[in-house]
């Protein structure tokens, strides 16, 4: 059940389930989940309603939101400024975006739109292209190891991000398995889960809350993170970046399995659900530890031709995994004009912060647009996925973002957008050297001169 403390809902005990989201749902006990409930109904009236009829618990402390950053860094030290409270969820932007959104259903289906026939085709030539490849990496061939991240990309570009946020299928059932297609080079499902859906997309470019910002320490990829950056700091996102799935499908588990600390912090910023047992954690690893060793293993055994063969058999699948991972998901927030708060006249809106947290790519020529988001899963579109992020990403680039940029507009809301794929790579790697490289604190205020776009 979902329990209101004066506002704020807490998921006490047994949580409420939606008919999509059963997964993110069952993380959420004993923490705030205001946002979350919101961004998956959207019928405010009927979720209002529903709110209603929950009984509430009184004294209780609901001050502190969902905080996977339990302990302050220890060397990427935020600065001292309050944190703000959650800002009002329903707006005249949210009905706006939930109006436009509601349009794309069919007559007499509820709920958010979900993935189309033509998404489900792309999925299924994407799977067929992924097992070929690992098939071939298995078999030793060259070929099909160079193309496998990128195959395997396809193929988790269109399932797992959608399904982990109930907007793949209404089958809850779908949902769940379909995340693992993150498996076993990308992210395991277990970690990911509570940082994705819980902290960022909550809290999207709160340096406090949102655990996303700490990823890469002692780099420093937010404004508000105030210590003295060390004179390497922008090398090692660069050097992380190479090797994050290893950390996002190997090293994260392991700390929670092992009861390991996060470097650069005093707890493990990154756990598993109480749910979530450590046999159920360990045997989710396998797949990933097989592919780290299987190479080394036929090689030991007299298998394999040569050493450099093995090499590369072994450390492409996740160098290439971890570079196509680290752009698609930097890129979109740690930017300029994206790190800084949200600066409107009046109380703040959620949804105004979660779009001015987001940067767009190659999204001004509808045509470019819709052949990208076929190649992101529509990751370019992040601003709009971030305003409502239970509606499919196949849909984010079509009209509906016509729509959106129309609505932003009217409504004041400030949108940053980059050219294109490459463009808002390389503004990303110049803000984290700019942001590191500094001799004393900046207001980032005026951080959009990279030229990343910024629009009101």
């Amino acid at each position: 059940i979902l329990l209101t403390c004066r506002g704020p809902m807490m998921a006490i005990a047994t949580p409420l389930i939606s008919d999509t989201q059963r997964l993110p749902w069952s993380r959420t006990t004993g923490h705030d989940v205001t946002a979350l409930f919101h961004s998956i109904h959207g019928d405010a009236a009927a979720a209002r309603a529903a709110l209603a009829r929950l009984p509430t618990l009184e004294n209780v402390d609901e001050s502190r939101p969902f905080r996977l950053l339990a302990a302050s860094p220890a060397k990427a030290a935020l600065e001292t400024v309050p944190e703000q409270p959650m800002p009002s969820i329903d707006s005249a932007l949210r009905d706006d975006l939930r109006h436009a959104a509601g349009k794309l259903l069919a007559d007499g289906a509820c709920g958010y739109p979900k993935a189309s026939a033509a998404h489900w085709a792309r999925v299924v030539v994407a799977a067929a292209l992924t097992a070929s490849c690992w098939a071939g990496w298995a078999r030793g061939d060259g070929v099909a190891t160079l193309l496998l991240p990128f195959a395997h990309w396809l193929l988790a570009a269109h399932t797992c991000h959608d399904a982990t946020h109930g907007s793949l299928s209404r089958s809850p059932a779908v949902n769940y398995w379909l995340q693992f297609t993150a498996h076993p080079i990308f992210f395991n499902v277990f970690v990911w889960m509570p940082q994705h859906v819980l902290s960022h997309h909550q809290y999207a470019n709160d340096a406090h809350l949102d655990v996303d910002v700490h990823h890469f320490a002692p780099a420093q990829l937010h404004t508000s993170t105030r210590e003295a950056p060390a004179a390497y700091a922008g090398w090692t996102f660069l050097v992380k970046g190479a090797l994050s799935t290893l950390g996002t499908c190997l090293l994260q588990p392991a700390r929670t399995l092992f009861e390991w600390k996060t470097p650069n912090f005093d707890v493990n910023i990154t756990p598993v659900p109480a749910g979530v047992d450590k046999r159920t954690l360990a045997l989710s690893t396998l797949p990933s530890l097989l592919v780290l060793l299987y190479h080394p293993v036929l090689a030991a055994a007299g298998a394999e031709a040569s050493a450099v063969a093995t090499l590369g058999l072994t450390l492409w699948p996740w160098v290439g995994a971890s570079l196509i991972w680290t752009s698609m998901t930097q890129i979109s927030h740690v930017q300029p004009g994206t790190t800084r708060r949200v600066a409107g006249d009046g109380e703040p809106c959620w949804t105004a912060r979660q779009i001015e947290a987001s940067c767009d790519y190659s999204v001004e020529d509808p045509l470019e647009r819709r052949v990208v988001a076929m190649l992101t899963g529509g990751l370019n579109a992040q601003a709009l996925h971030h305003a409502l992020p239970t509606v499919s990403q196949a849909d984010l680039a079509g009209d509906l973002y016509d729509d959106f940029v129309g609505i932003a507009a009217r409504h004041g809301v400030r949108r940053t957008t980059s050219r294109h794929f490459g463009t808002a790579v390389a503004e990303c790697v110049d803000f984290v050297f700019e942001n590191n490289n500094r001799k004393s604190p900046t207001s980032g205020a005026e951080g959009d001169q990279s030229g990343v776009s910024v629009r009101a």
